[in-house]
């Protein structure tokens, strides 16, 4: 695909309404031209300045206002076939569809606004979950575009976090860091770290201070005991994202192979976050 191909198409990807095969063409494209991935993040951005607009509360005396200048007679000289009562019907008419029209863009404003911004975590961590492990790449790019990712350090992270990310203090036997990031997330500033194993299996490990139902959409979730730490699993495709409380924060994994795999990081975890 080109520029021009892919900007027509953002607006459907950003609200997930693509085939699989388009989603895949169109975030190849994204992750490696800036223009198109600026544009992409815009989309963002613009949401995000929609859930902050409310809808103004009318004055009290507005309607009496209204209902005086409805009521008020029209001067007008007589026109040959002009009815004057036509003319108050259609004023009328007018000023009740423009109140109407105002009134209504005004609440469905609203709820398309707030309706769009409450689903939007859900939509972006669904192209997360279906793409990160197949195009690593390509789907980190794009989401660190729509929550202002910042590449960073373990030690720069817990100076901007106030504590040690868990993934500071080792991984599991055969992974290393490929990765650091801050992330701006509606629930806190997000630590996250991708990281790889020897045979090159991206994972990704997401530390948080709340619990974030919403990243698995409507996804069936199992309840699983990993390690004695209860642990929610949904699968993806082939791979498994899970996620846990560890002391006082949660850790969330997207990537994983199988409940082994989870568990082992679990197991790697325990103990951690208890600050």
């Amino acid at each position: 695909m080109n520029c021009l191909e892919v900007q027509k198409r953002l607006s459907l990807f950003y609200d997930n309404r693509l085939s699989q095969d388009e989603v895949a063409r169109v975030a190849a494209h994204v992750a490696d031209c800036s223009p198109c991935a600026e544009e992409l993040a815009s989309f963002e951005q613009l949401s995000g300045l929609s859930q902050q607009m409310t809808d103004p509360q009318a004055p009290a005396h507005l309607w009496d206002e209204l209902q005086s200048k409805l009521n008020q007679p029209v001067e007008r000289e007589a026109v040959p076939g002009w009815d004057i009562r036509n003319h108050v019907l259609t004023r009328r008419l007018a000023l009740a569809a423009t109140i109407l029209i105002a009134v209504g863009l005004g609440s469905a404003g609203y709820q398309a606004w707030f309706s769009h911004g409450h689903d939007q975590l859900a939509v972006n961590f669904a192209r997360y979950l279906e793409n990160f492990p197949e195009q690593p790449v390509a789907t980190q790019k794009i989401f660190l575009a729509n929550y202002d990712g910042r590449p960073t350090t373990l030690a720069e992270a817990e100076n901007v976090l106030g504590y040690k990310p868990a993934a500071a203090k080792g991984l599991p036997a055969g992974y290393s860091v490929k990765e650091v990031h801050l992330l701006t997330m509606p629930c806190c500033t997000c630590a996250q770290v991708i990281c790889t194993n020897e045979a090159g299996q991206s994972i990704a490990i997401f530390e948080h201070a709340m619990d974030q139902p919403v990243w698995f959409g409507d996804r069936p979730v199992d309840k699983c005991v990993c390690d004695e730490m209860p642990t929610n699993v949904v699968r993806v495709g082939d791979r498994l994202a899970a996620t846990w409380k560890e002391g006082k924060r949660h850790i969330t994994i997207i990537g994983a192979t199988d409940l082994d795999e989870v568990t082992e990081f679990v197991a790697h975890f325990k103990g951690t976050s208890a600050s």
